[in-house]
C-alpha cells in the first residue's frame, strides 16, 4: 500500500497479489476477477501491483463523468484499435459508433457488448492481455453494462479481466472475488515510514489500534493529525482533515483543487486551459500538492484520493460553480451539458435543453440509460411544468429501454405527478405499468391501467380502449383470465382497430379457441404495433398450433431483438421458441433456446421470462426422465416468483410437478399435483389446454391410481373445449384408455391418430400410441398392441424420452417380441451444449461465421470455437454436410442420412 514519498512503495497484500496475478497470467480457472474494499483501503494500489504476461489496459470509473455514455469502454478500445479489423463488420461498426471513432447511429448494446469481448479476444489472440478497472461503482452504466457481458461470457486464456469496487456486496457471476481488509499492526507501522517518526509512540500505537490497518486513514490522520485526538476512519471526521487541510491554501490553490475534482478524466491539455483561464499558477497547484489534495498522475495532476471529490467540490459552492463554467467552456457536447448543469440551482431552461440533446446523442450511440439520466436533468432544469413532465417521462421510456425497471417505474411516477391532463397520464401509465409488471407486480400494473383507462374514456376513448387492452397482458401474468376477458371486451367496445390482438389472447386464454381463431384471422396484416404485441401473438400463434406462423413471428422478434440490442425480446423471444420446439419435438432446440432465454432473463431481473424458460427445461427434464431435475427446478420457480404476484406459474409448475411424478410411477404424488394445477386453472379462468398441458396427464394418473370416476369427470370437462388437436386427440386417447370393449378402446385410438395427423406433436402421438398398446394388450388384442408399441417405441428412442421408450419396450416384450435399444438419431444432437447448439443452428441456416458472431452476439472466434466441437461430437467434416444433416424433420428425428 504506498503511503507517501517519504514512506515504502508498498507493503502486505502478499496473498491477494498471488491470487490476481494467477489470473492475469492465465494460472486460475477464473478469467475475472473482483477486488472489493471499503473506500482507502488500498484497491488501487493492489491493481497496480499486478503482473501479467503480455499488454496491459488499466481504465478507471470517475464520478465526474458517470453520466457520459461509453467513456469507460472507450479508454478499453482505444489502446485495442489495431485489433478492430478482426470483428464481423456489425459489430465493428457498433462498437466504433458508441466510442465515437466514426459517426453514425449504434446497432444496440447488445451489439456493442458482444464487440467489445470480440475485440478482447482478437487483442489477446495477437499478445495475452489484462484489462484492469479500478472504480467499478462509478464506471458509466453503458460501459458497465458491456464490462460486466464480458465477465460473464470471457473463456479466452490469454484474455483477463480484473474489476474493483468499494462495494462490498458486489458479485459479478464466474469472478474469483478478492476481499481487502486492513493491514496487521506491524503492516501499519511499516507503511507510515518516515511520518511515524513525526508522532510520539503514544500516538504512534493509537493510530495503529484506532485504524485497524485501514491504510488511508492511517496515512491522512498520520500527516494531518499531532495524534492528540482518537484518530477518525473514512466519514465525516477524515473529511473534516481534508476539509481543514483546504481551508489553509489560498484562494487559487482551492480553486485549482475544485477544477481538478470536477473534470473527472479530461485530457491533460484541457484541465491545463482551464487552469490558466482560472488564473491558476504552477505555485498554487504545488501548493495544493503538497497539502496532500493533489499528486502528479503522468502528465496530468489528480486527486490524491477519489474520495477527496466530494469534499472538495462540497466545500465552497461559489468555487464549485468557478469551476465547472471553466471546463464547460473547454468542452462541447455532453460534457459541457453537464458541466453547465452543475452551475444551475432551480432551472434553467437552455442548459436543459443542452442536457436534452445530450440524451438524443446518447440514444443513438444505445446508451439508454444514460439518456434517460440526461432526461432526468434536463426535467429538473425545465421550468414549465408540462415540458418537464415530458423530459421526466422521455427519461422513464429511455430506462425501461435500458432494462432499468425500477428507474423507470420512478421516473414515471415523477411525470405522472406532474401530468396535467388525463391523455398525458394515460402515455405515462402505459411505461410505469409496463416497468411495474416486469418488476414483479402485474396485479398493481392492471389495476393502474384500468384506473387510468377509466380516467381518460370520457374525453378520449380510443385511448382508453387502448389502456384496457395493455392492462390484458399483466392481468394474464397475474393469473386472471376472467380479467383479461372483461378488459378485451371492454377494449372492443372502445376501440376495435387495437384491441384485437388483445382479445384474441384472452379468447385463446379463457379456452374460446374457435372465436379466438377466426378474429385472428380477420386482423391485418402487417407489423403489431410494439413488440410486446408482436409476442403476444406469437405466443398465441403456438397455443392455436399454428406452427408456421408462430416460426415466422418469432422469428421476426429475434431478428428485431438483434438488430436494435434488446435483450428483453430476445428472452421472451427465445422462450416462445422453446415452447413451439418442445411441442414439435425438437428438443434439443427448445432446450437451447431455453437456456438462451433464462440467460438472458435473469441477466435483466425479469423473473417471469426466466419461471418460464426454466419450467419449459424442467418439463423437457421430466420427459426424458430426469426427475429430481424436472421437481427441482419447479420447486426453484415457485420459490422465486411466490412473491412476485405472476400467479399465471402457480398453474403450470404442479403441472410439471405432476408429470415428473407419473414419469417416476408416483401416481398418488403425480394426482395431486395434477389436480392442483387443475384447480388454480379453473379458479383463474385458464380453459386453454394448450397453454398448460395437463389434464391428459390428470386423466392417466387417475386411472393409474384406480380413480375412474374422478378420471370420467375430468375428461367430460375436457373434451368440451377439445376443437385443437392437442385436446381432440388427448381426449380420444383418454376415452380408449377408460374403454373395457377392444372394439370401442380400438376406435377411439384410431380417432386420436387420425387427429394427431393434422399437427406434428411427436410426443403426445407417441404417447397415444403407447396408450393403446397398453389398452388393446389387456383387452387381449396382441396384434394391433405390437404394431402400436413398435411404432412408439421409434418415436421416443428418437426424442430420447427415456422413460417412455422403456414402456413401449415392456409392452414389445410382453406381446414376445425384442426390440433392442438402438442410439436415438437425435442423441448426438442433445450431446451439444446450448450455445453450441445455437451456433450450429444458426450456420445452417447460412449465415458465415462473421454473421452468425452478429447474430448470436458473441466473437468469431467463439463461433469458430465452437464449431470445431460441434464437428468433433456429430463426426461431420463440412460446414455444407452440417447445414445438410441438422435435424429440421418430423417425428422429432435428427435429419442424420
Amino acid at each position: 500500500m504506498t503511503a507517501t514519498t517519504d514512506s515504502p512503495t508498498f507493503v502486505g497484500r502478499a496473498t491477494e497479489i498471488e491470487t490476481l496475478a494467477a489470473i492475469a497470467a492465465g494460472r486460475c480457472p477464473q478469467r475475472v476477477g473482483l477486488v472489493r474494499g471499503e473506500p482507502g483501503i488500498g484497491k488501487t494500489e493492489l491493481l497496480a501491483r499486478i503482473g501479467a504476461r503480455g499488454r496491459t489496459v488499466r481504465v478507471a470509473g470517475s464520478e465526474a463523468e458517470a453520466h457520459l455514455p461509453f467513456a469507460v469502454l472507450a479508454d478499453v478500445v482505444l489502446p485495442l484499435r489495431s485489433s478492430l479489423a478482426a470483428l464481423p463488420e456489425v459489430q465493428r461498426e457498433a462498437l466504433e459508433v458508441s466510442v465515437a471513432l466514426r459517426a453514425g447511429r449504434a446497432g444496440g448494446s447488445l451489439a456493442v457488448c458482444a464487440a467489445a469481448l470480440g475485440l478482447l479476444e482478437a487483442a489477446g489472440e495477437a499478445e495475452p492481455l489484462l484489462v484492469v478497472v479500478d472504480d467499478l461503482q462509478w464506471v458509466d452504466t453503458p460501459s458497465e453494462e458491456v464490462l460486466l457481458f464480458v465477465a460473464r461470457r470471457l473463456r479466452c486464456a490469454r484474455v483477463a479481466l480484473v474489476l474493483a469496487t468499494r462495494d462490498r456486496g458486489r458479485t459479478v457471476p464466474g469472478a474469483r472475488v478478492v476481499d481487502l481488509d486492513g493491514l496487521g499492526a506491524d503492516e501499519s507501522r511499516l507503511l507510515l515510514g518516515p511520518l511515524a517518526e513525526r508522532l510520539p509512540p503514544v500516538a504512534l500505537d493509537r493510530l495503529v489500534e484506532d485504524l485497524a490497518g485501514h491504510p488511508l486513514a492511517l496515512v491522512e490522520n498520520a500527516r494531518h493529525s499531532t495524534g492528540a485526538r482518537r484518530a477518525p476512519r473514512p466519514g465525516p471526521a477524515l473529511e473534516a482533515l481534508w476539509t481543514s487541510a483546504l481551508e489553509g491554501l489560498p484562494d487559487e490553490a482551492r480553486v485549482a483543487v475544485a477544477a481538478v475534482a470536477a473534470a473527472g478524466s479530461a485530457d491533460a491539455d484541457v484541465v491545463d486551459r482551464v487552469l490558466a483561464d482560472l488564473g491558476v499558477s504552477a505555485r498554487d497547484q504545488q501548493l495544493a500538492e503538497r497539502a496532500g489534495l493533489l499528486r502528479a498522475d503522468g502528465a496530468r495532476r489528480a486527486l490524491r484520493h477519489p474520495l477527496l471529490r466530494p469534499v472538495v467540490l462540497g466545500a465552497d459552492p461559489a468555487v464549485t460553480r468557478r469551476a465547472h463554467t471553466a471546463l464547460a467552456a473547454r468542452t462541447t457536447g455532453a460534457r459541457r451539458a453537464w458541466h453547465l448543469a452543475a452551475t444551475v440551482d432551480g432551472t434553467d431552461d437552455a442548459v436543459a435543453a443542452q442536457l436534452a440533446a445530450a440524451a438524443c446523442s446518447a440514444t443513438e450511440l444505445g446508451g439508454h440509460r444514460s439518456a434517460g439520466e440526461a432526461w432526468a436533468r434536463a426535467a429538473q432544469l425545465t421550468t414549465e411544468r408540462r415540458h418537464r413532465a415530458e423530459r421526466f417521462l422521455a427519461a422513464a421510456r429511455e430506462f425501461l429501454l435500458a432494462g432499468a425497471l425500477d428507474l423507470a417505474a420512478g421516473h414515471a411516477e415523477a411525470a405522472a405527478a406532474l401530468a396535467g391532463d388525463v391523455r398525458f397520464a394515460a402515455r405515462v401509465e402505459v411505461v410505469r405499468s409496463r416497468a411495474t409488471a416486469w418488476l414483479g407486480d402485474p396485479r398493481r400494473a392492471y389495476v393502474d391501467l384500468v384506473r387510468a383507462a377509466d380516467d381518460v374514456a370520457p374525453v378520449d376513448p380510443g385511448t382508453a380502449g387502448a389502456l384496457l387492452a395493455e392492462a390484458t397482458m399483466p392481468a394474464g401474468m397475474a393469473g386472471r383470465v376472467h380479467a383479461m376477458l372483461d378488459l378485451a371486451r371492454r377494449a372492443t367496445a372502445l376501440a376495435p382497430a387495437s384491441a384485437g390482438p388483445a382479445r384474441v389472447c384472452a379468447l385463446v386464454l379463457a379456452g374460446q379457441t374457435a372465436p379466438a381463431l377466426a378474429l385472428l384471422d380477420g386482423l391485418e396484416e402487417g407489423p403489431p404495433r410494439d413488440l410486446q404485441t408482436a409476442a403476444q401473438l406469437a405466443q398465441v400463434a403456438v397455443h392455436t398450433e399454428r406452427y408456421e406462423d408462430a416460426d415466422r413471428r418469432v422469428g421476426a422478434l429475434l431478428t428485431t431483438g438483434r438488430r436494435h440490442g434488446v435483450a428483453a425480446v430476445l428472452a421472451y423471444a427465445h422462450a416462445i421458441r422453446a415452447e413451439l420446439d418442445s411441442w414439435r419435438g425438437r428438443w434439443p432446440a427448445a432446450r437451447a433456446d431455453a437456456v438462451e432465454a433464462r440467460q438472458w432473463a435473469e441477466e435483466l431481473g425479469e423473473a417471469g421470462t426466466a419461471a418460464l424458460a426454466t419450467l419449459i427445461l424442467a418439463r423437457l427434464d421430466a420427459a426424458t426422465g430426469a426427475v429430481e431435475a424436472a421437481r427441482e427446478s419447479t420447486r426453484r420457480v415457485l420459490a422465486a416468483v411466490g412473491s412476485h404476484g405472476i400467479d399465471c406459474l402457480q398453474t403450470y409448475a404442479p403441472a410439471v410437478e405432476g408429470l415428473a411424478a407419473l414419469v417416476a410411477g408416483e401416481t398418488d404424488v403425480a394426482v395431486e399435483h395434477l389436480e392442483q394445477a387443475h384447480r388454480r386453472a379453473r379458479a383463474d379462468g385458464l380453459e386453454a389446454g394448450n397453454v398448460v398441458p395437463y389434464v391428459p396427464d390428470l386423466v392417466e394418473a387417475l386411472v393409474r391410481s384406480g380413480r375412474e370416476e374422478r378420471a370420467r369427470e375430468v375428461l367430460a370437462w375436457w373434451e368440451t373445449g377439445a376443437v385443437l388437436t392437442f385436446p381432440a386427440a388427448t381426449a380420444h386417447r383418454c376415452r380408449g384408455f377408460l374403454a373395457d370393449d377392444p372394439d370401442e378402446a380400438g376406435a377411439c385410438f384410431s380417432r386420436a391418430r387420425e387427429v394427431h395427423a393434422r399437427c406434428d406433436q411427436p410426443f403426445e402421438r407417441a404417447r397415444t400410441l403407447l396408450a393403446e398398446a397398453e389398452c388393446l394388450r389387456r383387452l387381449r388384442r396382441p396384434t394391433a398392441a405390437r404394431s402400436a408399441a413398435r411404432d412408439a417405441h421409434a418415436v421416443f428412442v428418437a426424442l430420447g424420452a427415456g422413460p417412455w421408450a422403456d414402456r413401449a419396450e415392456a409392452e414389445l416384450a410382453a406381446a414376445g417380441v425384442s426390440s433392442p435399444r438402438r442410439a436415438p438419431a437425435a442423441a448426438a444432437w442433445a450431446a451439444l451444449t446450448p450455445q453450441e447448439f445455437q451456433v450450429a443452428r444458426v450456420v445452417a441456416e447460412g449465415r458465415s461465421n462473421d454473421e452468425a458472431a452478429a447474430a448470436l452476439f458473441v466473437s468469431r472466434k467463439t463461433v469458430e470455437n465452437h464449431l470445431t466441437r460441434v464437428y468433433r461430437k456429430l463426426g461431420l467434416r463440412s460446414r455444407s454436410e452440417l447445414v445438410r444433416r441438422f435435424p429440421v424433420g418430423t417425428g422429432g428425428a435428427a435429419r442424420l442420412s
